[in-house]
């Protein structure tokens, strides 16, 4: 066989699969972020509409006893991935709640008809609460029987696809990620879409892991509600638009969550017990190549580059016969393998293989509640830990919560709320950086499968064509665990010296530390150039409120109401962060 028929023959058994692999590493660096698992699910689409036949936009679609949802568009389409023996859960403001069976069907198209008790309920609105039949403003609100349907880390997770106009999305793969929560758009030109978070009337703020001295090692962000128990929650109001939000000021820009915690009932006392275990998979959608595979993809990858730079048709003029007879600069096409060298050759490195394992969730929520004629309590613990589908990566969150509520006469009755949690986390590097700064994931999908995880001598090899990219078996020497204590106290008293008329002070605070830790060892490419790196960060922060509001509402009749509302509030904070760093060490 000439060397014309030879490469002929190579050429037209792996170019197709070598185009393939190229568009398969592009797709998979767009697709590491989502790791999940997937169970025996179908793709379901429809269109939900009201009775005369027009489209409801921002209708809650969910997957009855799971977490996954989404919400119609603007023609009252939707589509979601369920089980084909699945129940799908339909869910709008001022509208029935459906269940619709999915039986295999890929097409479910809905009408929803209006709820006539929806203009009766009570919802929360910044310093008091009004009939929605009242409401002026655009107001979401969400209820604990809706939220107990999700089985969720965070609040931001519960709320997925169960409020209209509220979008969430996740923004780092990191367990206890942060999430996007955008109630409204943009609302300034630096400050982000961020909304204002409100807890038991208490604004909170946003705490991320602290930084450290190492760049190269990012926790990522975190989900300013993991501190609060999703079974916790008695409802949740979302304020929209400025009429709803004006109190808050400008740091209500981009619109104001409102969380009500549950508190104690008059009756017997109840105690409960809820738990959950599920397991989670890295869900690979591709046939990663092996050894052998990789090895003739690069032959045809030398292959079409030498035929590039010999002008071959269809790159140039040339025949492949001028070619071979007067190759450029006198240099002969070669492969880069042989056909007996990838016969030996085995399956090579599974890099995506080799930082994954199968992850688990499992949270425990126990409470006790109940009350007499004049003291009403509520008292919860929880337990939640997530072993994430990345080696080495995890949270694990304990939290605590009492609300009591006193009656101490006719004219006067008080109450206290304490929320205490304590986080633990276990980062991985997870950012979509390149180079130096890679994550894992990335790392992983451009690292060659001839290299291995380890060489003889225990060191870890880097990609010869990425030298400043580490080996991501390396990155699993890593050390990064964080740690917070919050706790979020506020107490009321409220004074009513005639009936309608009420006086309420109320004073609280939120006050959280957090430690981290990191560690580089000198086996890992970067921590090698030090010797190895260890830094350990710490910050406090302090807020406190105090509230003075006075209250007057008045219902003369079914149609005729009258509601004031007069404050004054302070607000106090004080932040401290502390890092420190060396490296140098001897083992």
């Amino acid at each position: 066989m000439n060397l014309l028929q030879k490469v002929e023959r190579n050429h037209g058994k792996h170019s197709m699969k070598f185009r393939f692999c190229t568009r398969f590493f592009v797709s998979l660096i767009l697709m590491c972020g989502y790791l999940g698992a997937m169970a025996q699910n179908i793709q379901i689409s429809g269109v939900v509409k009201d009775v005369v036949g027009d489209p409801l936009i921002g209708v809650s679609v969910l997957v009855k006893g799971g977490t996954k949802g989404t919400s119609t568009d603007y023609n009252g389409f939707y589509t979601i991935s369920a089980p084909a023996d699945g129940t799908l859960v339909f869910s709008y403001v001022g509208m029935d709640t459906q269940e619709v069976k999915i039986g295999g069907s890929k097409k479910l198209d809905v009408t929803m008809t209006e709820n006539g008790n929806y203009i009766d309920e009570v919802v929360v609105i910044g310093y008091g609460t009004v009939k929605k039949r009242d409401l002026t403003g655009s107001v979401s609100s969400v209820k604990s029987e809706d939220l107990s349907l999700a089985v969720a880390p965070s609040v931001g997770h519960a709320l997925q696809g169960k409020a209209a106009g509220l979008t969430i999305s996740q923004n780092s793969a990191q367990p206890g990620g942060g999430l996007n929560i955008q109630v409204r758009g943009l609302g300034t030109e630096i400050g982000g879409t961020s909304p204002l978070y409100v807890v038991d009337g208490f604004p909170i703020v946003e705490l991320d892991q602290p930084g450290t001295t190492n760049e190269r090692m990012d926790a990522g962000t975190q989900s300013v509600l993991n501190f609060i128990n999703p079974a916790d929650i008695e409802s949740i109001e979302v304020l929209k638009d400025a009429s709803a939000t004006a109190i808050y000021g400008s740091r209500a820009a981009n619109g104001v969550i409102l969380i009500t915690t549950k508190r104690g009932k008059e009756g017997r006392t109840v105690v409960s017990y809820s738990g959950s275990y599920s397991i989670q998979q890295y869900t690979d959608n591709y046939d990663v190549y092996n050894l052998k595979e990789w090895m003739n993809a690069m032959n045809t990858a030398t292959w079409d580059l030498w035929m590039y730079e010999n002008n071959v048709y269809p790159y140039g003029d040339r025949t492949l016969q001028e070619a071979i007879d007067s190759p450029k600069n006198g240099l002969a096409y070669k492969l880069s393998f042989t056909d007996k060298q990838i016969a030996a050759a085995g399956e090579g490195t599974d890099w995506l293989d080799l930082i994954t394992r199968n992850g688990s969730v499992q949270q425990h929520n126990v409470s006790v509640q109940g009350g007499s004629k004049n003291t009403n309590f509520m008292m919860s613990l929880n337990y939640y830990d997530n072993r994430g589908i990345i080696e080495n990566s995890g949270m694990k969150r304990y939290s605590a919560k009492i609300n009591v509520d006193q009656v101490i006469n006719k004219y006067f009755k008080t109450g206290v709320n304490i929320t205490a949690s304590r986080i633990a986390n276990d980062n991985t590097q997870l950012g979509a950086e390149e180079y130096e700064k890679s994550g894992m994931i990335r790392a992983a999908v451009q690292m060659n499968p001839n290299i291995p995880a380890q060489d003889e001598d225990g060191n870890y090899p880097v990609n010869p064509q990425l030298p400043t990219q580490p080996n991501p078996a390396s990155l699993l020497l890593n050390t990064d665990k964080g740690l917070m204590d919050r706790i979020l106290a506020n107490a009321y008293v409220t004074y009513e010296p005639i009936k309608d008329l009420v006086f309420k002070f109320s004073m609280g605070m939120d006050r959280a530390h957090q430690s981290r830790k990191t560690y580089m060892p000198k086996e890992t490419l970067h921590g090698g150039l030090s010797d190895g790196i260890a830094t350990i960060s710490e910050t406090d922060n302090e807020k406190y409120l105090i509230e003075t509001t006075g209250s007057y509402m008045k219902e003369f009749n079914r149609n005729h109401r009258i509601n004031a509302v007069v404050g004054w509030s302070a607000e106090f904070s004080k932040d401290y962060y502390v890092s420190a760093g060396n490296n140098g060490f001897i083992t």
